[in-house]
């Protein structure tokens, strides 16, 4: 049931979030492909700016792991120091764990050639951190994701390709190693990102 009331809670901020003409939208489908199983994931993330400082960004996570699927929502205010570089401090709620309370510093940059996006979470057992920086060549993002999900740790290459001129969509593959079970992990999927320009 509350697994359903962050979908609900998603689709809600999708709609309120297009009429009120964020300024960023991304929703993200992937797949993680670990120790024989595949793992369906969907995120959503959408940002508003307020002014050239401040603004406002809600985060959206649905893991349907077999036997202890997973969902949390979160927002909070975001801070842009200069130019290029997003600080932002999330908190919100999380289902079928211990902990209601969930929160999650964020770091994103961008520059003409480079990029890069760290986000912190705790509450509950399932710490998780995703950390990933790229260097950009024309319609690919070439680099490298480390990524913390309950005790397990993993890094390794991602590469990102992005088509369709009018609705950019991108296609993602990361291929990771599982340092604490000493096995390969690997993420594959696609998102797209949206918004009112100003």
């Amino acid at each position: 049931m509350k697994f359903r009331k962050i979908l609900l809670a998603l689709l809600i901020s999708f709609f309120s979030g297009q009429l009120r003409g964020q300024t960023l939208f991304k929703l993200n489908e992937y797949n993680i492909i670990d120790d024989g199983r595949i793992i369906p994931v969907m995120t959503l993330f959408s940002a508003q700016s307020f002014n050239e400082r401040w603004g406002m960004a809600a985060y959206f996570y649905l893991n349907g792991a077999k036997g202890s699927s997973w969902g949390q929502g979160l927002a909070g205010p975001t801070w842009v120091p200069v130019k290029g570089l997003t600080l932002g401090f999330l908190a919100g709620f999380q289902s079928n764990e211990d902990q209601l309370w969930r929160v999650s510093p964020i770091i994103n940059f961008t520059s003409e050639r480079f990029s890069g996006f760290a986000a912190f979470e705790y509450g509950g057992k399932r710490h998780r951190w995703d950390a990933m920086v790229f260097y950009l060549i024309r319609n690919f993002k070439l680099g490298g994701e480390f990524i913390r999900f309950f005790g397990m740790y993993a890094s390794g290459p991602r590469v990102e390709f992005s088509f369709v001129k009018k609705q950019k969509i991108t296609l993602f593959y990361s291929q990771l190693w599982d340092f604490t079970h000493t096995r390969p992990s690997a993420m594959i999927g696609i998102y797209t990102s949206f918004g009112q320009k100003k």
